[in-house]
C-alpha cells in the first residue's frame, strides 16, 4: 500500500491517513485454512473449482497472486473487501462482499 501511494504521488495528508490505517491493522498468520481458501478462490476464478456448478461470470479471471492472497484473507476472516478496481467483482457475494470506492473520492 505504501508503494502504491508513493508511485501515485500521494501527498503528505494521504500518506498520513495511510499511516493511521496501517497502525490499526492486524497481522494474519498464513495457515492451512488460509492456503485452502486461497486454492478455492484461485480455482473458482479460473472456472476450475469443482465445488461450483454455476459461475456468475462468463470467462475465467486471471487474478494476480497478491489479489488472491487479499481475497483469501478477506474470505477466511469474513471481511468486506474494499477496493477501487474491479479485480474482485466476480467474488462478490460468493466469498465475501465487495465495496467499490471511486479513486477520485480518495483525493
Amino acid at each position: 500500500m505504501k508503494s502504491f501511494a508513493l508511485q501515485n504521488n500521494c501527498g503528505p495528508r494521504k500518506l498520513g491517513l495511510l499511516g493511521l490505517l496501517l497502525e490499526d491493522m492486524s497481522a494474519v498468520t498464513i495457515s492451512e485454512n488460509l492456503t485452502d481458501t486461497y486454492a478455492q478462490i484461485d480455482a473458482y476464478s479460473r472456472h476450475r473449482n469443482q465445488l461450483f456448478a454455476d459461475y456468475t461470470f462468463k470467462t475465467a479471471r486471471n487474478m494476480g497472486k497478491n489479489d488472491v492472497w487479499i481475497a483469501a484473507t478477506a474470505a477466511l476472516l469474513g471481511l468486506k473487501l474494499v477496493t477501487t478496481d474491479g479485480d474482485f467483482d466476480h467474488l462478490h457475494e460468493v466469498f465475501f462482499d465487495v465495496q467499490k470506492l471511486k479513486l477520485a473520492d480518495l483525493r
